[in-house]
């Protein structure tokens, strides 16, 4: 037996710990346009997390030899407030806070019409400040939310989800 199974039963007469069935997703909650500072933003509830996110831009990048001439930079940085979790967590970025900020950026290269903005940068903060799992699906559904906020010409909106196999059960979360 490997070390890596465990014992623990996660679905018990067709239901989660939680109550859920195995293709429930948790309750959500998405409002935008909650900083006035901000080009744009959104906040997120996903069952127990609670997600704030904000785009700044787009603006000229400085400095300039970081510029692409024939589109726009989207920088994506992801945190995690020290109080979001049970046990506190050492302030400022870690290394799985900078790796989310790097896929999430790729995927939102993907849908942001980023060549209608040369020698730009798109900043998109997002702050986790209540975790509860799933944390970088609510930061990029959030950072999405922002984005459209902004007014920043996308192809489509980004969800996420996640889902994994549970003994013989596929579940969605």
């Amino acid at each position: 037996m490997s070390g890596l199974t465990t014992d623990i039963e996660l679905i018990k007469d067709g239901l989660r710990l939680d109550g859920r069935k195995v293709d429930e997703l948790r309750p959500i909650s998405m409002k935008v346009g909650v900083l006035k500072r901000a080009d744009g933003s959104a906040f997120v509830e996903w069952g127990n997390n609670k997600v704030l996110a904000a785009v700044y831009g787009p603006r000229t990048l400085h400095p300039r030899f970081l510029q692409d001439n024939t589109k726009a930079v989207v920088r994506y940085i992801y945190n995690m407030a020290p109080f979001s979790v049970d046990d506190r967590k050492k302030p400022g970025p870690d290394r799985r806070s900078v790796e989310i900020g790097k896929i999430s950026a790729e995927a939102l290269e993907n849908v942001v019409m980023t060549e209608d903005y040369p020698n730009a940068v798109i900043d998109v903060f997002v702050e986790v400040l209540q975790a509860d799992a799933g944390t970088r699906c609510v930061g990029l559904t959030a950072a999405s939310l922002a984005l459209a906020d902004a007014g920043i010409p996308m192809k489509d909106l980004v969800a996420a989800c996640a889902a994994g196999k549970a003994g013989d059960e596929v579940v969605l979360d």
